[in-house]
């Protein structure tokens, strides 16, 4: 998992799909931090992806890294309210901080993935890494 963590820090733009009535949907994101082996996102309620994770709350996701190393995550998402969580986000990143003001913005949640299976890939000759967390 520390792997999967630090590939994320240091590659916070991911990309991730939901499903909405069988349709994929897939949008980029911002991986906010690790804590406690949860990956945390964070979201607007009003958004179709807090919806759709709602109704179904698995998810995929990939991100790259500059040397075209890949990663790929799917697993399940725990939408969550945690306060401490919300107030971290909005206290470290100036653009959700920009968008929702303050951590007791009701239209602002978070949500995090704690179990899953990560594969990490480059195009080397080197076999897929695989993790379960």
């Amino acid at each position: 998992m520390q792997k999967v963590i630090e590939f994320l820090t240091a590659n916070t733009t991911v990309f991730i799909a939901t499903s909405d009535k069988g349709e994929a949907r897939v949008r980029p994101f911002q991986f906010q931090f690790a804590q406690n082996n949860r990956l945390w996102f964070c979201t607007s309620r009003t958004k179709e992806i807090f919806a759709q994770l709602r109704q179904d709350p698995r998810l995929e996701l990939s991100c790259l890294s500059p040397d075209m190393t890949t990663l790929r995550l799917k697993g399940a998402v725990n939408l969550d309210d945690d306060m401490d969580i919300k107030k971290r986000i909005i206290e470290n990143n100036p653009l959700v901080r920009s968008i929702y003001v303050s951590a007791e913005n009701p239209d602002f949640t978070v949500f995090s993935v704690d179990h899953g299976t990560a594969f990490m890939f480059d195009f080397s000759a080197n076999p897929p890494q695989s993790f379960t967390f």
